[in-house]
């Protein structure tokens, strides 16, 4: 089997690439020319330039192979016109690209939860739940998941919605890690939130079950670990972790927001996207994120391996071994 992975790169992309080698798959990993391939040293693959906006190269990109992994997005961006032009027209250029291809290729889209928006505090929210996405970043998510409904009768696809994922080369919780190492465990407002988190070798698991689930076709799927954890759990898993005791630190709502602003004005001056931002203020402040994995279990066998506390200790050995913390 070959396989065509976008953003391999990345965070989940270059862990993707990697599992694909190490069954045996011929991997061409999609890549702007500036891309840094550390993650990607010592993996035998074969290199595609391009880029989402450039059609020929993701025409070229996709011939020839059984299954494309799209894993390339922006996860901050400096509006929502910035969002939609990556992840929504982005996508749609390469289900295009995909479509025109003699024989379609399998199309595997990584979303994200956030298309979904947020839950009702613990009640898990399913697929079959209405969308209601909260940030430029989940919409431009939800509008990439309809452009590939759009083109369902020239193309094979499966939507993945992984909750936040979190492992080695992950930078997006690393802050988070940073301030638990220092001894101080963040809490935004009174209100303790909980979520659903996925590890990243969980989240490459279901990309290969579904990709390998000839039922999944057209399908959607929320995939993360099925327990559910609270604010103040996570603090205690992950202090545990890094072999800390960490002390509670309430942060208002109304400051978080104020950091945000200021973090975000500092970024426009810097030329450059914030990685805390209003947006992901937003994220913040919801009572919960959880999903249902109920589907992906039983539709594509997703065995969920890594709960937050193994999790957490992996991911704060890699970070001390890297010089990160």
């Amino acid at each position: 089997m070959k396989a065509l992975v976008t953003g391999a790169n990345g965070f989940i992309g270059s862990h993707l690439a990697a599992a694909l080698r190490g069954r045996g798959c011929d991997v061409r990993c999609l890549l702007r020319p500036t891309a840094d391939r550390r993650w990607l040293d010592g993996l035998d693959y074969e290199e595609a330039i391009g880029a989402l906006d450039d059609r020929p190269a993701l025409e070229r990109a996709a011939a020839g192979v059984d299954v494309v992994y799209h894993c390339a997005g922006v996860t901050k961006a400096r509006n929502d016109a910035a969002y939609h032009y990556v992840n929504a027209a982005g996508t749609d250029n390469l289900a295009r690209a995909c479509a025109a291809q003699g024989t379609p290729p399998l199309l595997v889209y990584l979303s994200s939860q956030a298309a979904a928006g947020p839950s009702l505090k613990r009640d898990a929210k399913g697929e079959g739940a209405a969308c209601e996405p909260i940030t430029g970043y989940g919409r431009s998510k939800l509008a990439g998941e309809r452009a590939l409904a759009a083109r369902a009768g020239d193309l094979p696809y499966v939507v993945l919605r992984p909750s936040a994922v979190y492992g080695p080369r992950d930078t997006e919780m690393l802050v988070y890690f940073k301030f638990i190492a220092r001894g101080v465990e963040p809490a935004i407002g009174w209100n303790d939130r909980v979520v659903s988190l996925c590890y990243v070798d969980d989240l490459v698991d279901a990309a290969l079950l579904a990709a390998g689930t000839p039922a999944a076709r057209g399908r959607t799927y929320f995939v993360a670990h099925d327990e559910v954890w609270d604010w103040r759990g996570l603090g205690r898993a992950a202090a545990a972790a890094f072999g800390v005791r960490a002390r509670r630190v309430m942060v208002p709502k109304a400051l978080l927001f104020g950091v945000a602003t200021l973090a975000e004005l500092a970024a426009t001056f810097a030329g450059r996207s914030a990685t805390l931002n209003r947006e992901k203020a937003r994220d913040l402040v919801q009572d919960g994120w959880v999903c249902d994995v109920t589907k992906a279990k039983t539709e594509i066998g997703f065995k969920p391996r890594v709960g937050f506390a193994e999790g957490a200790r992996l991911t704060a050995a890699w970070y001390r071994e890297q010089g990160w913390l």
